[in-house]
């Protein structure tokens, strides 16, 4: 078997020994891999730790068998503590992150442009101050449909093509489809559909973070019931157009914690 190295994010850990498991990660130069780690969970195992919430430098053995191959060794490259102000939320988004990655990356494909974003995510929820979290997810969470082929329609019409600018009023609701893949107008509008009301503020703020950097990106604030529904179309976005009916675990804490002072109110 071939010796490869390469950055890596972990994504998943899979216990099938007392002390082995296979860990998922998403590798900067041969997409995702699942690795199966030997020993790993020993204390006594020789080779450097398998950090969650960490970029690490993987050495791994390559395998066309039924695993990808078998770590043998990892660095730590740099290591988000998550540790700031509203370290609870930091921890979700971050969490969701890497469970979107697992839900949705494709098999040993590399996407380096994705992997160097997702670390630059990871950085920011790290060091960001807690009002920018949501936005900078949000934005996240569009990249990467867009980037894996599931483009959310804002400002056009899912059903006529017409521009928003056409029937949209100012100040008045945005009706999103999560079946038809987007912004629906009056016309294309049949009774008995499911459709997501945005308020119109709500859905500028989503429109503008569509194209935004991260950097543009952490300088918008969203209050929690704002953020709870965005992050709720385009959950459901994706529940209907990937055909993914898992839920991301991470949201839902966050939800239960919107009460709690740790996060944006």
């Amino acid at each position: 078997m071939a010796l490869e190295k390469t950055l890596a994010l972990v994504l998943k850990s899979y216990d099938w020994s007392e002390s082995s498991r296979t860990i998922s990660f998403f590798t900067r130069n041969f997409g995702k891999l699942s690795l199966v780690d030997k020993g790993g969970k020993k204390l006594a195992s020789k080779r450097g730790r398998i950090i969650t919430y960490a970029e690490l430098e993987l050495t791994f053995y390559a395998s066309k068998k039924e695993s990808s191959g078998y770590i043998s060794d990892v660095e730590l490259i740099q290591m988000f503590e998550l540790s700031g102000d509203g370290t609870l939320g930091r921890l979700a988004y971050a969490s969701a992150t890497c469970e979107l990655l697992q839900m949705l990356l494709p098999k040993e494909e590399p996407l380096l442009d994705l992997y160097d974003y997702s670390v630059s995510l990871l950085d920011r929820i790290d060091k960001a101050k807690k009002q920018a979290l949501s936005a900078l997810f949000l934005t996240f969470f569009l990249r990467l449909l867009s980037q894996l082929g599931y483009h959310p329609s804002l400002s056009y019409c899912g059903g006529c093509d017409r521009s928003i600018e056409s029937f949209i009023k100012k100040g008045a609701a945005v009706r999103f489809s999560p079946e038809r893949g987007g912004i629906v107008c009056p016309s294309c509008q049949n009774p008995g559909e499911y459709y997501i009301g945005l308020p119109y503020d709500g859905y500028l703020k989503l429109v503008e973070l569509q194209t935004a950097s991260l950097s543009e990106s952490e300088k918008l604030t969203l209050g929690f019931k704002e953020t709870t529904l965005l992050l709720d179309a385009l959950v459901k976005f994706l529940e209907y157009q990937a055909d993914i009916s898992s839920k991301i675990k991470s949201l839902e804490f966050l939800q239960k914690l919107k009460n709690a002072k740790t996060l944006l109110e």
